[in-house]
């Protein structure tokens, strides 16, 4: 779909954000002009030989987190469930837990997307 209108925009800055407060409070100021402002702002910004390079995040790597999903279900599987008796893991796997490098995508996603995860696998299996 292509865009209506394209010489208008809308932008929502981030209110816990201390940079995009600082920002919009800049634009606020500008009364009428903030386009003005913003394009001059944008064409110093690409032609400055000071400015900063944009730092990009890192692309995040599914297959980093497939692999900790197949390992949390593979440590949930092993887990008797509470009234039933212990449920035996495939005889085969394809990929096992020690051969994977999860530090990284530890990292990547930290305790709270490990959390996440886990908390996902566990209502499934309910």
């Amino acid at each position: 779909m292509a865009k209506k209108d394209l010489y208008k925009f809308t932008i929502q800055f981030s209110e816990g954000d201390p940079l995009h407060q600082q920002t919009a409070d800049i634009l606020n100021r500008q009364g009428r002009r903030k386009a003005q402002f913003l394009v001059n702002a944008v064409m110093h910004y690409l032609h400055c030989s000071e400015t900063p390079d944009i730092p990009q995040p890192p692309p995040i790597d599914t297959n980093a987190i497939e692999m900790i999903v197949r390992r949390i279900m593979a440590e949930e599987s092993s887990k008797p469930i509470a009234g039933e008796q212990s449920i035996q893991p495939p005889a085969q796997r394809s990929i096992k837990s020690e051969q994977i490098n999860f530090g990284d995508a530890s990292d990547l996603l930290g305790e709270d997307g490990i959390a996440a995860i886990k908390n996902t696998m566990a209502s499934f299996r309910k």
